[in-house]
């Protein structure tokens, strides 16, 4: 069994051999003073304007941030990249991937649902001259868009990863954080995608008890879940008991 606080350790650890085993990967340190010019909330990037594509549906594309109460764990302002820089891919459609390790505390019972979809929602937030981010209907996907002008102008791996931890750094509750990205091949993309997939079903059964007040257990697709989480079976006794007091469900 796990504990709350430590429901994506084993997705972690995964996470971690993962990139270990592949070659030609580099490192940077995030920038705590992005000079980059912002895109004033109008981050519309036309297809004319196009100077690299991420995550497009037709390509592999995955997202996952995974959070720990163990800070020793995370390894505090670095960013990794697997595969090309943008600045190295003009002109293409790359696949991609993103996992966000964020050390955290004051996670509880109570709060662990609101306070994850808190952070998941930063990345709708990065506000970049010539970065625009698709929505997407799948979970766990991105799908992006940078100008040839940005491309031009140098932007990189560094930088969209420095803004998104500075948004991070931004919320009390998050003490470190790093960001791994994958532009590599659409095989490894995949192979990150299955590394995480029990994460999403995590998540999803999180957002399943907080959204739609169902409590069931017999009926539930996440019973499986909730049986190796602790945590999980005591956010649902939570959000059960308030939706009884406030007459849900």
């Amino acid at each position: 069994m796990m504990c709350f606080m430590e429901l994506f350790t084993d997705t972690i650890s995964h996470v971690r051999d993962f990139v270990a085993q592949k070659s030609g990967k580099r490192f940077w340190n995030g920038d705590n003073e992005l000079l980059w010019p912002g895109g004033g909330g109008r981050n519309i990037v036309l297809k004319e304007d196009l100077g690299l594509e991420l995550g497009n549906p037709r390509m592999e594309s995955v997202s996952c941030l995974l959070w720990t109460h163990d800070l020793t764990s995370i390894e505090d302002g670095r960013i990794t990249l697997i595969g090309p820089d943008f600045t190295e891919s003009p002109g293409q459609s790359l696949p991609f991937g993103k996992v966000v390790l964020a050390g955290v505390e004051g996670f509880t019972e109570d709060n662990a649902y609101d306070m994850h979809k808190d952070m998941d929602f930063l990345r709708y937030s990065i506000d970049l001259k010539g970065f625009m981010m698709r929505s997407v209907s799948q979970y766990m996907r991105e799908w992006c868009r940078i100008s040839a002008e940005a491309i031009g102008q140098g932007f990189s791996v560094r930088i969209l990863g420095s803004a998104l931890m500075n948004l991070f750094y931004e919320m009390p509750s998050v003490k470190k954080v790093e960001v791994i990205y994958l532009t590599s091949s659409p095989s490894d993309v995949i192979r990150l995608r299955e590394i995480t997939s029990p994460a999403e079903r995590i998540i999803a059964a999180m957002n399943k008890m907080a959204d739609e007040f169902d409590y069931d257990c017999a009926s539930c697709d996440y019973q499986d879940v909730c049986n190796e989480a602790d945590g999980l079976r005591g956010m649902r006794e939570k959000l059960m008991k308030k939706s009884q007091e406030a007459g849900i469900g």
